[in-house]
């Protein structure tokens, strides 16, 4: 079974409204820059993506909202360790526009003791409690560069919160994007019978003119990483059946 999506992208001068299956074309439409967050649900757990969003006014910024297949009752728990598998990333394979070829989004992906350290740690023991958690994790991204991340998961009734943002300024031989400007937050919640998730990315480049070489599609560049660590992280839970390919709908 398909999920059924519906997302917004807000980009310097672009947003995309749609409500489509995963098979369709999208349309979209220009705005200005300050646009609203068009999806954002009306919710208390969500104004801290806004209150970033605000405060940021990161440069580049995407939200999305997937409405998944009920298959009996949502196990949060399975969730939550899904979510906790940082080091799944480093698994992952896309195709690269600009080399013509498949490579690897995280060649190095892994959950670290603590900010001042780079040694690999497990994602999770067989101790590991279903609760409030801050992690830290050392991703190495094959095109914004190399950071150390502080993820955040927190619990609400019916509702799993986790947070990815960067200690460390994200850089190759330059810097591409300054510490705590790559934001990443995925919002998952039970609204009328439905499972849902909110996924929300934005960054703010440095350098752009320099970058924009490498970095021809910065729009598309975010959005393939909030999708691909999104769908990678949660395999087929609740019958959920996506690609882990770059769909056609979401480039720009």
């Amino acid at each position: 079974m398909k999920i059924r999506i519906i997302f917004i992208i807000i980009l310097i001068g672009l947003s995309l409204t749609i409500n489509i299956s995963a098979e369709d074309l999208i349309k979209h439409n220009y705005i200005e820059p300050e646009g609203s967050l068009t999806l954002l649900p009306n919710r208390a757990e969500a104004k801290s993506i806004l209150n970033f969003y605000k405060i940021n006014k990161p440069a580049y910024a995407v939200e999305m909202l997937y409405e998944f297949p009920m298959n009996g009752t949502i196990s949060w728990e399975e969730l939550y360790f899904k979510l906790r598998s940082i080091s799944k990333l480093g698994g992952i394979t896309y195709f690269s526009e600009h080399s013509g070829e498949y490579k690897k989004m995280f060649p190095k992906a892994f959950v670290i003791k603590s900010p001042s350290k780079r040694t690999a740690v497990s994602d999770y023991t067989e101790n590991t409690v279903f609760e409030d958690a801050e992690i830290y994790a050392l991703l190495e991204e094959t095109v914004l560069g190399s950071a150390k991340y502080r993820i955040n998961y927190t619990l609400y009734e019916n509702v799993l919160e986790i947070t990815l943002q960067n200690i460390t300024n994200l850089r190759h031989f330059i810097k591409i994007v300054n510490k705590d400007n790559f934001y990443l937050k995925f919002l998952f919640f039970e609204d009328n019978g439905h499972l849902r998730a909110y996924l929300f990315g934005a960054y703010t480049l440095e350098n752009e003119f320099i970058i924009n070489k490498v970095l021809e599609y910065p729009y598309s560049t975010l959005a393939k990483r909030v999708y691909t660590i999104f769908v990678s992280l949660i395999g087929n839970f609740q019958g959920s059946n996506l690609s882990l390919d770059f769909p056609e709908y979401l480039r720009e």
